[in-house]
C-alpha cells in the first residue's frame, strides 16, 4: 500500500525535511529568547484554536522540545544525523508520511481530549516525543549502530533505545496510577513528597496533569507503534518464507535432487530456485550454495593499477571491485536506472528518483 502511495504521490514528498524540523526549532528559540507573549502565539492550545486561532494548528511544530542548554547544539547534531540517515533508509516519502503522521496524531489527540473533557482536560503537544519517535525508529532499523555517551562511552543504540521505553512505561504506568488512585492515598504521597499538607485542588491539579502526560506519550508515539508492527510483521514474514525455503532445500537433499533444485523436477524440467543449469546436470546450483571461504578463495585478486576491468563501482564513493576485490556491490530498487552501491553505502544513500 505505501510503495502505491510512493508512486502516486512521492513527487510531492517533501526532501531533506530534517532541515525544516530544525529550522522550526530554531524560529521557536527565537521567540522565546525574544519574547515570551510571541511565543505563547505559536503553542497548541485548544480553547484558542476553537476561538478561530486556527494557525496554532500548525505553528505547535516550532515549539521547542527543551529548554536552551550547552546540549543543545549536540542535540541538533544528533537529530541531523537520525533525520538523515532515515530519510536516506526510507525515502524521503516515507519519512515525511512517519513524521507527519506523528504531528497528525499529536494534534487530532489534543483537540480530541479538549472536545471529550467539555475543556476540562488540557493535553499538551510537545516535539520532544515526534523526536523520541524518530530516535526510536532508528534504533529498530539499526539496532547495533554505536554512538558515543556523554561523547566517550560507545553504546548500543537499542541499549539506549531500551532504557528510554523503560522510561516511557515508566512515566504511563505512574500516571495511570495517580489517576486511578484513591484521593487520600494520593494526598497522603503528595504530603510525604512535599512535606505540607495537600488540599483536595492539589490532588486535583496532579490527577489531570498525570492525566494529561500519559495521552501527551501515547498519541506521540503512536505513529512508532505502527511502524514498529509493521517492521515486526514484515520480519515474520521473511522469516516465514526463509524457513520454507531451508524446509525445501532439506528435502530436496534427502531426495538426492541436489542443491537449489525442486524436488521431484530433477531430469524433468530442471526447475531451479535460482536458474542457470540444464536439467540433471546441477550446473549453476553449486555456485549458490558454494562455501563463503571457498568462493573467496576463488575469486581473482586484482590489484590497483592492472588491466583487470571494473564490473562494480559504488555510486557514492566511487570505489570499485578492482581496488576493493573483498568489497559486496548491489543494485538498490528503488533507485531510478542502474544504480549499484557498495555495501557501506547500500542502505544509507539518498535514493535517485
Amino acid at each position: 500500500m505505501l510503495d502505491k502511495l510512493e508512486r502516486k504521490f512521492g513527487k510531492y514528498a517533501i526532501k531533506n525535511l530534517i532541515y525544516y524540523i530544525l529550522g522550526a526549532y530554531v524560529v521557536g528559540y527565537v521567540l522565546y529568547m525574544a519574547k515570551i507573549e510571541w511565543y505563547s502565539y505559536i503553542v497548541l492550545d485548544p480553547a484558542l484554536v476553537m476561538k478561530g486561532q486556527v494557525w496554532r494548528l500548525i505553528t505547535w511544530v516550532c515549539t521547542v522540545p527543551q529548554s536552551l542548554s550547552i546540549l543543545l547544539i549536540f542535540m541538533f547534531l544528533f537529530y541531523y544525523y537520525i533525520g538523515r540517515t532515515l530519510e536516506q533508509y526510507m525515502g524521503s516519502f516515507k519519512y515525511n508520511l512517519y513524521i507527519l503522521s506523528g504531528w497528525f496524531f499529536t494534534t487530532l489527540g489534543v483537540m480530541a481530549a479538549y472536545w471529550i473533557s467539555g475543556g476540562s482536560l488540557i493535553v499538551s503537544a510537545s516535539t520532544y516525543y515526534i523526536n523520541l519517535t524518530s530516535f526510536l525508529a532508528f534504533a529498530v532499523i539499526f539496532p547495533d549502530a554505536k554512538v558515543l555517551l556523554f561523547a566517550i562511552i560507545p553504546i548500543k543504540m537499542k541499549i539506549l533505545a531500551w532504557i528510554d521505553a523503560a522510561y516511557l512505561g515508566l512515566q504511563v504506568i505512574s500516571g495511570l496510577i495517580i489517576a486511578f488512585s484513591p484521593s487520600s492515598t494520593v494526598s497522603r504521597a503528595l504530603q510525604i513528597y512535599s512535606g505540607l499538607p495537600a488540599s483536595s485542588n492539589d490532588v486535583e491539579y496532579l490527577r489531570q496533569g498525570s492525566i494529561s502526560l500519559v495521552i501527551t506519550i501515547l498519541i506521540s508515539v503512536l505513529n512508532f507503534l505502527i511502524f514498529f508492527f509493521a517492521i515486526a510483521r514484515k520480519n515474520a514474514r521473511n522469516g516465514k518464507r526463509r524457513s520454507e525455503f531451508a524446509r525445501k532445500m532439506e528435502a530436496g537433499r534427502s531426495a538426492g535432487t541436489g542443491f537449489g533444485t525442486d524436488p521431484g523436477t530433477r531430469g524433468s524440467t530442471g526447475r531451479s530456485f535460482f536458474g542457470g543449469g540444464a536439467a540433471g546436470t546441477g550446473q549453476g546450483q553449486e555456485g549458490a550454495f558454494r562455501n563463503p571461504d571457498t568462493a573467496r578463495a576463488a575469486r581473482p585478486k586484482y590489484k590497483p593499477g592492472s588491466s583487470a576491468e571494473i564490473l562494480h563501482q559504488c555510486s557514492v564513493c566511487g570505489r570499485t571491485n578492482v581496488d576493493y576485490p573483498d568489497l559486496m556491490f548491489r543494485y538498490c530498487s528503488k533507485c531510478s536506472g542502474n544504480h549499484e552501491y557498495c555495501q557501506d553505502h547500500l542502505f544509507t544513500h539518498e535514493h535517485v528518483k
